[in-house]
């Protein structure tokens, strides 16, 4: 029973100061249904969107943190000589050009 209390009390304090940060205990119980409901949608769009977008985010800046840490596989094979990158860019026709200009 006095856990039951004391969460009823913290809840009260919770949405007073909710009414009272937002000004909405000055509002009619409709403004007050309205700009809750708006608030709500917001909030909905905004954590729904996260949710959807958020995991791509991040698998792309994981392995641009990746990149940036090890390097390019073709980069590092290339230096050594390994895999022939004759006609793509960056390979030795492309430098060849670039030096005749």
């Amino acid at each position: 029973m006095l856990y039951t209390s004391t969460l009823l009390r913290w809840l009260q304090r919770k949405r007073y100061q909710y009414e009272v940060t937002f000004s909405l205990y000055m509002l009619t119980p409709t403004e007050k249904f309205i700009f809750n409901s708006f608030l709500f949608l917001f909030l909905s769009m905004i954590i729904i969107a996260a949710s959807l977008y958020m995991p791509e985010h991040i698998t792309t800046i994981a392995s641009r943190a990746w990149f940036y840490y090890a390097g390019d596989d073709a980069a590092v094979a290339q230096a050594e000589g390994v895999g022939g990158m004759q006609g793509k860019v960056g390979g030795p026709d492309v430098i060849e050009v670039l030096g005749r200009l």
